[in-house]
């Protein structure tokens, strides 16, 4: 017997036979109709009509593919007894008078033929249909980020470069610098970090991208320096001169304490209190309390919530945190540290979330090794590309 579990796609194993017989079969369909009804030729005759009806269908109709099964089973069964009843077969054949065997060999062979055609039609149909309902490819979504590669630029106001120093710590130290310059531009490229001592004692800690302008030496009223991009600032005390540090869309005002800025000229800017007290100003003036953040929203409102400090101050300490962050998020994050460009192959995972810290000296490929330790996707280092499966 057949298996019952037989598919529609196994039936292409019996192509190559029915059409070897299929050109000897063409008038056998109509020889058939000529010759008197009989009750299991018209049954299976009605199935390979369903059949070629179905194949001109929608959508594929379980139901003929378990007659087609019922067809084949039968078919196999009477393969089963001709093979073993050979002698049966002939005196029946010899014993009919009026060309009856005949016309049972002519009922088989258009029941064959017409089968074959059915067959051939429906399987043709069901898999173009297949074919065209076959979802496309997503495309992969590719954020271009990495730049040349450069090293820590300093120079004057004017724009002059300026030979400066930095400790295999990563700390530019400003009292080195040529007291001819008045003001000074630090430009950290992409890929790069860098610490800066200004002459009071305070530092700076610029994140990768950023750059900070600042006096050789700080005279007047008050320790004036304007950042863009973001920095993390730890100021020396001095009740006499406030340090004062300008943003494209925000002022901060402080004494001694310790704080993050963002300051990418967008709705994400904002300064976050570590230690200590500032003074934030913007369309309105606050006071920040330490784990308060004040920022523009991107409706142009000033506004001061409560945040957990802790995204702020690791990228200092030499690690890469996210916190609920999408997968985007944190991919473009990582392609800015490293100056690598971010590929996603289906767009249907950047807004997946996660949460993930790692300690930056492991490298890129560190960090990808370790993304992919959870499980959540597949991600490969390509040249200057990180590809997300």
């Amino acid at each position: 017997m057949m298996n019952d579990n037989v598919n529609i796609k196994d039936i292409y194993s019996l192509d190559n036979e029915l059409l070897d017989a299929l050109d000897e079969m063409k008038g056998a369909q109509e020889t058939a109709a000529r010759l008197p009804d009989d009750d299991r030729t018209d049954g299976r005759l009605a199935d390979i009509l369903a059949l070629a009806a179905a194949a001109d269908s929608s959508r594929r109709d379980d139901d003929v593919e378990r007659r087609l099964q019922k067809m084949l089973a039968e078919h196999a069964d009477r393969k089963e007894d001709t093979a073993t009843q050979p002698d049966e077969t002939q005196q029946t054949a010899d014993s009919n008078t009026g060309g009856g065997w005949q016309k049972t060999w002519m009922t088989r062979m258009a029941v064959a033929a017409a089968a074959c055609a059915a067959l051939l039609l429906t399987m043709t149909l069901w898999k173009d249909k297949e074919a065209a309902v076959t979802p496309a490819r997503p495309q992969p979504v590719l954020f271009s980020i990495a730049q040349p590669k450069t090293d820590v630029t300093v120079k004057s106001e004017d724009g002059k470069k300026i030979e400066a120093d930095v400790t295999d710590d990563g700390e530019l130290l400003v009292n080195s610098l040529p007291e001819t310059a008045e003001r000074i531009e630090v430009a950290v490229p992409q890929g790069e970090r860098l610490t800066v001592a200004l002459p009071d004692g305070s530092k700076v800690f610029l994140h990768v991208g950023s750059s900070l302008k600042f006096p050789v030496r700080f005279v007047g009223n008050q320790r004036l320096v304007e950042l863009k991009g973001q920095a993390y600032f730890v100021v020396a005390k001095d009740a006499e001169k406030p340090f004062v540090v300008k943003t494209e869309r925000m002022t901060t005002c402080v004494l001694g304490t310790e704080f993050n800025i963002t300051a990418e000229g967008t709705e994400a800017d904002n300064v976050v209190l570590v230690s200590g007290s500032v003074s934030v100003s913007a369309s309105a003036q606050r006071i920040l309390k330490p784990g308060e953040r004040a920022r523009i929203d991107a409706g142009g409102r000033f506004e001061v919530d409560e945040v957990d400090v802790t995204p702020y101050t690791s990228w200092r300490d030499g690690f890469v945190y996210f916190d609920d962050m999408t997968l985007k998020d944190v991919l473009l994050c990582i392609g800015h540290e490293y100056n690598y460009d971010v590929e996603f192959a289906n767009s249907g995972l950047l807004d997946k979330k996660v949460h993930f810290a790692a300690d930056r000296s492991e490298g890129v490929q560190g960090i990808i090794d370790m993304l992919n330790m959870m499980n959540i996707v597949r991600v490969e280092l390509h040249g200057n590309k990180i590809c997300v499966e």
